[in-house]
């Protein structure tokens, strides 16, 4: 009998919060995701390569010679220590548990401070396939994604009650936090600065205090790194392009534009939403001091109920009509978020006396919503000071790290006990998950790399003669895992080591004048001898006939030049020198039939030697398909 009445107490909470029936369904998905992805991800690129090899030194200091801090290279180095890291297969499984881990640890961060489902980071955020491929791969950003999640709900759940035990844990995920990742250090100074604003809303000096030993810990973990902070804007001067907001935009479209593109529309709208809460908190009433101790917060009402309804079908319909013109339909939102803000003021005043206590207290958890909106604006803005300093050419995957801490921001600042918002996040939800289900098969049907399909192939078909050429040179970390042929082999430009990003070498060749004469010199004595020279990647041979280009002047001490021109003034010279002096080349096919990126490289050979090219034959006699 007790169980049977606790299955019908069960049954009647899911009924009056169906929430946790598609949140269910969103994380099923998001497993579903992962394992789809673990099976169709293919061979180790290029960087996780890069991480493998620095997982394999005998210390720290040289784990430690990556983009990233220790704490990767520390997680792979211990799950090879105990005989799971012998093959492509048991490393790409380590990256899914990691992946796994982050909507783990959303949901642990919403029952700890809210005791309810995170719908909105499930379908934002753990469901996006761009957060699942490059979260899963062996780098350090999906851990770092984790990380930072967790620590700014730690942080949301240290405000409600600031104890010393609260704020260890805090502390310990800070120091995490910027250990698998050196930009997470902005977003821990982000975090700060929110519990600061809390602090000095509340005059609760005492907790300021502890969240500056917070500050302080994480701060003190990254000396073991100054050094390498501040030489990084000369050490990657060769690497710096500049900063291009445009292509920075286009980056962020690319990680937030999931399941359809205009998705970046919708994480700008909740962003915004977060910071009109903070902002609306300043004059609302305080629900309950912080530090007053613990309780868990009310139960939420019932969803559906009244309207409520309605406003979810609204919801989704209007999100259909905004995603066919997002340019002129943009004003839908705010006025979806007026219509929710004036039922729930419509019905706080209509509600019966027994509940009237509860309507009369703001839907806006003021401390949380204040320390939410200025986390994320302070993120957002540290973050954008961070991609201008370091003048990278930023990539889609950078902005995970962001997008996790504007999720727990979601979670923690939006009004998620106004009836009529859940209504509308329940609408929503549905039609992101069912979008996100031949979407994410989509997106996730891709491999890393080929090059490991044409290391195997060289394996095979090169002789002990032929001379194998990979080009960009840091592919050649990916061609050097795979590749257990007799033939020689390098890249361009030449280079002694071949198992890590050596920018330091490749700055060394910058300043070296005909840095390629050596590849030049064995590519004319390969095809003398009547032996092949192979080109694997992205190299297009031009016309014969045509003056080689001439050589870039050695770099000077600043790097002015980019590395980027030198790699193609490097290749341009080999693609030339080849189409003038073999007499055949041969396109080998070797793809696999899914879609590649970001190492998607062709396979050439070529055969034959002249010494002119006068009297040689046109282009197209010249090329052939196998």
């Amino acid at each position: 009998m007790a169980s049977t009445a606790k299955f019908q107490q069960l049954a009647k909470t899911v009924s009056r919060q169906p929430e946790w029936i598609l949140a269910l369904a969103a994380t099923v998905t998001v497993v579903w995701l992962h394992f789809f992805f673990l099976l169709h991800a293919g061979g180790l690129w290029r960087d996780e390569v890069n991480l493998i090899n620095l997982s394999g030194r005998q210390s720290l200091a040289e784990m430690s010679k990556d983009s990233f801090p220790v704490l990767m290279p520390l997680l792979v180095s211990g799950w090879t220590a105990i005989g799971l890291g012998q093959s492509d297969l048991s490393l790409r499984l380590l990256g899914a548990l990691i992946g796994l881990a982050l909507p783990a640890a959303l949901w642990f961060a919403a029952w700890k401070i809210r005791r309810a489902p995170p719908l909105i980071g499930l379908v934002l955020l753990a469901v996006n396939s761009t957060m699942i491929m490059f979260g899963d791969s062996l780098r350090a950003f999906g851990l770092g994604s984790m990380l930072i999640l967790l620590t700014t709900s730690a942080a949301g759940w240290f405000l409600k009650s600031p104890t010393w035990r609260r704020t260890a844990v805090l502390a310990s995920l800070a120091v995490l936090s910027v250990q698998a990742l050196f930009q997470n250090a902005i977003f821990i100074a982000a975090i700060c600065l929110g519990g600061w604003a809390v602090c000095a809303r509340q005059k609760n000096w005492g907790m300021a205090v502890k969240i500056l030993a917070v500050a302080a810990v994480s701060a003190a973990s990254l000396l073991p790194y100054w050094s390498r902070i501040v030489s990084l804007p000369a050490s990657a001067s060769a690497l710096r392009t500049g900063f291009n907001p445009g292509y920075v935009f286009t980056n962020f479209d690319n990680a937030a534009g999931f399941p359809m593109l205009q998705y970046t529309w919708v994480w700008g709208f909740f962003a915004l939403a977060v910071v009109a809460c903070g902002c609306a908190s300043l004059f609302a009433r305080t629900r309950k001091p912080v530090g007053s101790g613990g309780g868990n917060p009310p139960e939420n009402a019932p969803l559906f109920g009244r309207t409520t309804l309605l406003m979810a079908l609204v919801a989704v319909a209007g999100f259909f009509w905004f995603a066919a013109a997002p340019a002129t339909r943009w004003c839908f939102f705010p006025l979806l978020a007026v219509a929710i803000v004036w039922c729930d003021r419509r019905f706080a005043i209509n509600e019966s006396p027994e509940n009237s206590r509860v309507n009369r207290q703001s839907p806006i958890a003021n401390d949380e919503s204040l320390f939410a909106g200025v986390t994320l604006l302070a993120a957002v803005a540290g973050f954008a000071g961070f991609l201008r300093f370091a003048a990278l050419i930023s990539e889609p995957w950078y902005f995970l790290p962001l997008l996790a801490l504007a999720a727990a921001a979601f979670e923690l600042g939006l009004p998620l006990a106004s009836r009529h918002f859940r209504a509308a996040i329940f609408g929503f939800a549905g039609v992101t998950i069912a979008l996100a289900i031949p979407a994410g098969r989509s997106d996730l049907d891709w491999r890393f790399t080929n090059i490991d399909l044409a290391a195997r192939r060289l394996t095979k078909e090169a002789g002990p003669g032929d001379f194998i050429i990979v080009h960009p040179w840091f592919c050649g970390i990916t061609f050097d895992r795979y590749y257990k042929g007799p033939a020689a082999w390098n890249t361009l430009p030449p280079l002694k080591d071949h198992s890590t990003h050596r920018y330091d070498l490749v700055r060394e060749q910058m300043q070296t004048t005909d840095a390629i004469r050596p590849v030049l010199d064995q590519i004319a004595a390969t095809l003398r001898s009547g032996h092949r020279v192979w080109v694997v990647g992205a190299m297009d041979i031009p016309k014969s006939g045509t003056p080689m280009p001439a050589s870039l002047p050695p770099a000077t001490a600043d790097y002015s030049r980019p590395e980027l021109r030198y790699t193609q003034n490097w290749s341009s010279q080999v693609a030339q020198f080849l189409s003038n002096r073999s007499r055949q080349f041969t396109r080998v096919d070797f793809a696999s039939s899914q879609n590649v990126a970001p190492e998607n490289m062709k396979l050439i050979v070529a055969s034959g030697w002249q010494d002119s090219t006068n009297d040689a034959t046109s282009r197209d006699a010249k090329t052939s398909a196998p």
